[in-house]
């Protein structure tokens, strides 16, 4: 049986831990509150406490297989010193995968669509975070689009109105970025990749939808000149074969309610 580190249990993190247990995997999580901590036991997930801004890192968190990163950095002042304290640490060339979830605002916002090998803004610190794992051969970095799904939903975050309605949308359902997260482990996927739905509709149509599905009164959708660079996904398509079960965002709330 595999032995599975997670750093970061929040929403995302405590699916995906949830997820690979029940797959058969040793999964060891990490908190920081009580709250989590009690999360985690109640899923009967084994449980580590780790606050990377005052604690040392136990070496438990390291004598695994893989190690998974899943911290927020907007809920994080000390982001990249956090991350480096991990990198930093020689065991972490043992393991067989480092994954590290970075985010899709690591690009430069131009119009084109966003590729692996299109221009980062080196400033941002996703990007400086990623650059701390370039010294190791056995790390896959995910650069996910806007987490979307259960609790989640572009229509929550708007009351009255909607401006630049017609901008579309990259965003990417839990569920989908959990399963291709666990894809990635079980094949032993190395390498930066984009993980997003692989259709980009307006942000309109997402709303109007949701909306329809939660019987609630649309707000005003406003026009606007702003606009948003597709997220491209072909490289991890290609890697690896998965079938998304939220293809189109539009969608996202069906099934989740």
């Amino acid at each position: 049986m595999e032995k599975i580190t997670i750093i970061g249990s929040g929403w995302l993190g405590l699916g995906l831990a949830k997820h690979l247990k029940e797959n058969r995997y040793d999964v060891l999580a990490s908190y920081r509150n009580q709250t989590t901590k009690f999360n985690l036991y109640e899923e009967g997930i084994n449980a580590i406490k780790l606050d990377l801004n005052t604690d040392e890192i136990p070496d438990d968190i390291f004598y695994r297989d893989v190690l998974c990163i899943l911290i927020p950095p907007s809920k994080n002042e000390n982001y990249v010193q956090m991350i480096s304290k991990i990198t930093q640490n020689p065991k972490l060339k043992h393991l067989r995968q480092i994954i590290f979830i970075s985010s899709t605002s690591v690009y430069e916002n131009t119009l084109e669509p966003k590729n692996e090998q299109s221009s980062i803004g080196q400033e941002s610190i996703m990007a400086q975070s990623e650059h701390l794992f370039t010294k190791f051969t056995n790390t896959t970095i995910l650069r996910m689009a806007g987490l979307m799904g259960e609790n989640r939903y572009l229509s929550k975050y708007y009351k009255d109105i909607v401006e630049n309605a017609q901008t579309i949308v990259n965003h990417i359902h839990k569920e989908d970025a959990i399963g291709i997260i666990a894809k990635i482990i079980d094949e032993n996927i190395h390498g930066i990749y984009n993980i997003c739905a692989p259709l980009h509709p307006t942000r309109q149509a997402v709303i109007e939808e949701q909306c329809r599905v939660l019987n609630k009164k649309e707000p005003k959708f406003v026009d606007g000149t702003t606009q948003k660079a597709s997220i491209l996904t072909e490289k991890i398509d290609k890697k690896i074969f998965y079938m998304y079960k939220y293809p189109n965002p539009v969608h996202f709330l069906h099934n989740s309610l």
